[in-house]
C-alpha cells in the first residue's frame, strides 16, 4: 500500500551522553507505516545494548516482512502488531540474558502509532520509564505514565527515594515472556509536535525548560530540533544515553475516512487466541542480534499478548468502522465505558498488579523510614555494609 502519511515529518537522534561508554539506546522511524518507537536497554553492553536493539529490530521485522504489515492502516491493527512483536522480542531477550547469566537485562520502550484511515487519531504504547510528549498551542503534555517505583511511591522524582530504589522501574520488554503495554490514546491535530525520548533526556532536561526550548524553536526543522534537544540534554551532564524521536503534524490533515477499511485491517484488529505465546522457550529469531506543565494522561488499557485488555471500551457495533472517533481522555469530562472481564484474564491481571503493589508499598514504607530516621537532629553512624547498588535504566 502507498504511504498515507505525507502528512507526518519526523526525525530521530541518539547519543551515548557524556558519562556511558556504550549506548544502550535504539531509536525507530518508520515513516511509511506511522510508526515510532525508542528503547532504552538496562544490563550493560551485553544485556541492555542487545535487548534495545532486539526490541527495534523485532518492530522494523513485524513492519517490513509480516504477510500483516500492509494491512496495519489503522492505529488499533498498528498496535496489534507492535504488541505481538514486543512479546516476540521480550521471549528472546528472556533467553537470551538467561543463557548468558543477565539478571534484569531487558529495555523500555514507548511507541506511537498513527491512523492513516482517520488521520486524528493515535496511539501510543510504552513499559517503563521512556515517555511521550505532546506539544500543542505552546503547551507540553506528557502522555504516557512512567512505569518506576518512583512513579508506584507517587513521587514526582526519583531522588526523593534512597539509592537502593532510584531507577528501579517496574515494566520492561525482556523481563518476562509477555511485557504489559500501557495503551494510551490520543487525538492529533495539524500542528501537533510529538516527541518519543528516553530518561537521558527527560531525566536531564525539566518539561519546563522542554516546553520553552520546543516553543523557542518551533520553526527549526524536526532534524534541528531534535539536535537542540540532545545537545541540551549533554550541556546539562549528559549523564545517561540521550535518544530522541519527534514527529510534526503538517497545518493541515486529510479528511477521514480517507479509505475504506479492508477485512484484513478488521481481522488483524481483533484479538486472535492463537497468537497467545506458549511457555516454551522460543527459538532465536535471525534477525535478533547476539517543573513540569500539568501531566495529562489519556484513557489507557494495559495490553499483553498481542492483545488488549478486557477493559478497554469497545466500538459502538452500529458506528462507521471508517469514521471512528478516539476514546474521551480521562480529564473529568466524557464517560468511559468498561466492559465485563472474564474471570480468568481479571485473575490474571489482579496476579499481575500484585508485585507492582508490593514493590510501591515497600518503597513508600523505606522513604518514610529514611525521613524520619535521618531526618532528625542527632547523627546516626554510617553502615559499614556497601549501598546496593541502583538497578538503573
Amino acid at each position: 500500500m502507498n504511504n498515507g502519511f505525507t502528512y507526518l515529518a519526523s526525525a530521530e537522534l541518539t547519543d551515548v551522553g557524556r558519562r556511558r561508554k556504550n549506548n544502550e539506546d535504539a531509536v525507530l522511524r518508520l515513516p511509511a507505516q506511522g510508526v515510532f518507537c525508542v528503547a532504552d536497554g538496562m544490563g550493560g553492553v551485553q544485556g541492555g545494548e542487545v535487548a534495545s536493539k532486539a526490541t527495534v529490530d523485532a518492530l522494523r521485522q513485524t513492519f517490513t516482512d509480516s504477510p500483516d504489515a500492509p494491512y496495519a492502516v489503522t492505529a488499533t491493527a498498528s498496535a496489534r502488531l507492535i504488541a505481538r512483536s514486543l512479546n516476540r522480542a521480550s521471549q528472546w531477550i528472556k533467553v537470551h540474558s538467561e543463557e548468558r547469566g543477565l539478571a534484569g537485562a531487558g529495555s523500555t520502550v514507548v511507541a506511537i502509532a498513527f491512523d492513516q484511515v482517520n488521520p486524528s487519531t493515535a496511539l501510543i504504547l510504552h513499559a517503563g520509564d521512556s515517555r511521550a510528549y505532546r506539544l500543542r498551542a505552546d503547551k507540553l503534555v506528557q502522555l504516557s505514565a512512567d512505569h518506576s517505583v518512583a512513579a508506584a511511591a507517587g513521587l514526582p522524582d526519583d531522588k526523593d527515594l534512597p539509592a537502593m530504589f532510584r531507577g528501579v522501574i517496574t515494566r520492561a520488554v525482556g523481563l518476562e515472556n509477555t511485557v504489559t503495554l500501557e495503551e494510551t490514546p490520543t487525538d492529533v491535530q495539524a500542528g501537533d509536535l510529538f516527541l518519543l525520548c528516553s530518561d537521558g533526556l527527560s531525566k536531564m532536561v525539566s518539561d519546563k525548560h522542554l516546553q520553552k526550548l520546543l516553543h523557542k524553536h518551533l520553526g527549526d526543522g524536526p532534524h534541528a530540533l531534535a539536535q537542540i534537544l540532545v545537545d541540551e540534554a549533554l550541556k546539562a551532564g549528559g549523564e545517561d544515553n540521550v535518544s530522541v524521536v519527534l514527529v510534526r503534524v503538517a497545518q493541515t490533515l486529510p479528511a477521514a475516512p480517507t479509505m475504506a477499511i479492508p477485512p484484513q485491517t478488521l481481522a488483524l484488529e481483533t484479538p486472535d487466541p492463537a497468537l497467545l505465546p506458549s511457555s516454551s522457550a522460543p527459538s532465536t529469531p535471525s534477525s535478533f542480534p547476539d517543573d513540569a506543565p500539568t501531566q495529562e494522561t489519556g484513557q489507557t488499557v494495559d495490553t499483553a499478548d498481542g492483545e488488549a485488555s478486557p477493559n478497554r471500551p469497545s466500538a459502538s457495533p452500529t458506528a462507521d468502522p471508517g469514521q471512528r472517533t478516539p476514546p474521551t481522555p480521562l480529564s473529568g469530562e466524557g464517560v468511559t465505558p468498561v466492559t465485563a472481564s472474564p474471570p480468568s484474564r481479571t485473575t490474571s491481571r489482579t496476579n499481575a498488579l500484585l508485585p507492582l503493589l508490593l514493590i510501591g508499598l515497600l518503597a513508600v514504607a523505606a522513604f518514610a523510614f529514611y525521613t524520619f530516621y535521618y531526618g532528625r537532629g542527632d547523627q546516626p553512624v554510617a553502615p559499614t555494609a556497601e549501598t546496593p547498588p541502583s538497578n538503573s535504566n
